[in-house]
Parts: structure tokens; sequence; C-alpha cells
């Protein structure tokens, strides 16, 4: 009777040694795909945050210039356009392509590509308005979050 009582003892410990193993793994699966999704999370809202507050110093820093929203592969475009000491007047396009948000700097009249320019971060959409001296600017960051900002441009 000692001997079974010893073999249900053993197997109860490696019973719960298994419960006990199961749970762990369980546990760390669990915790990376909050971690995960968590750093996805972050990540849009930090693209979402840092486009906006980039465009709103591209408008802040260029006081006196000239804004417009032209139209770029089926999507709106900033274009600011200034006139420099040197005589050049040039143009600086933001938008977003395939993914991407651009910023292209180039001479006044130039013919514009998308794709051009510099690729600065992760950005599903965005889209620009101006009513006046205010640029409302809408974007949609990967994960499908919108976020909007409205500037007041300075004269």
């Amino acid at each position: 009777m000692g001997k079974k009582r010893h073999v249900v003892n053993i197997m109860f410990t490696l019973l719960l040694l298994g419960v006990f193993a199961l749970t762990a793994i369980f546990v760390a699966v669990l915790g990376a795909q909050v971690y995960r999704s968590s750093a996805v999370k972050m990540q849009a809202n930090f693209d979402t945050r840092t486009s906006l507050i980039y465009i709103a110093e591209k408008v802040r820093q260029s006081a006196g210039a000239d804004f417009g929203v032209e139209e770029i592969d089926d999507s709106s475009a900033l274009v600011v356009t200034e006139a420099y000491d040197d005589g050049n007047t040039y143009e600086t396009w933001i938008y977003v392509y395939d993914g991407k948000l651009y910023e292209a700097t180039v001479d006044a009249g130039s013919d514009m590509r998308a794709g051009s320019g510099q690729a600065i971060m992760d950005m599903k959409s965005m889209d620009f308005k101006l009513d006046g001296n205010l640029v409302k600017i809408t974007t949609v960051n990967s994960e499908g979050d919108e976020e909007s900002l409205a500037l007041s441009r300075r004269n």
C-alpha cells in the first residue's frame, strides 16, 4: 500500500508540474501578444503625432510664404511656395504616397511626381484643406486611426 501511495504522490507532483508549465507557457504567449499589440499601437500613435507636429512646424517656419493644396497621385499635398533673397522661388511639397509621408523641395513651377523627395515616415493617408488663413490637416495612420489639426498661418 505504501508503494502505491508513493507512485500516486509522484504522479500528482508530475501532473502539477505539467499544469504549471502549461500555465507559464500560456502566460508568456499571451504577454507577448499584448506587448506586440501595444508596440504597434504606440508606433502608429507616434507616427500620427510626429507627422502633425512636423507639418505644424513647417507651416510656422514659413511665415509670409504662399500656401496651396494641390493634387498628386489622387491625394492632396500641401505646397509651400517661398521666394528667397537670391531671387529663386522654391516649392516644398508635403504629401503621402505609397504608405509614406514625403517632403520634396523643387523649383517653383517644376513638374512634381509622386514619390519624389524624401520619405519621412509611415502614413496611410493625409488630407489638407485651406480655408482663408486656416490650414486643416487630417491624417490616417497605419492602424487606421484618424487625427486632425487646424493651424492658423502667420503673416
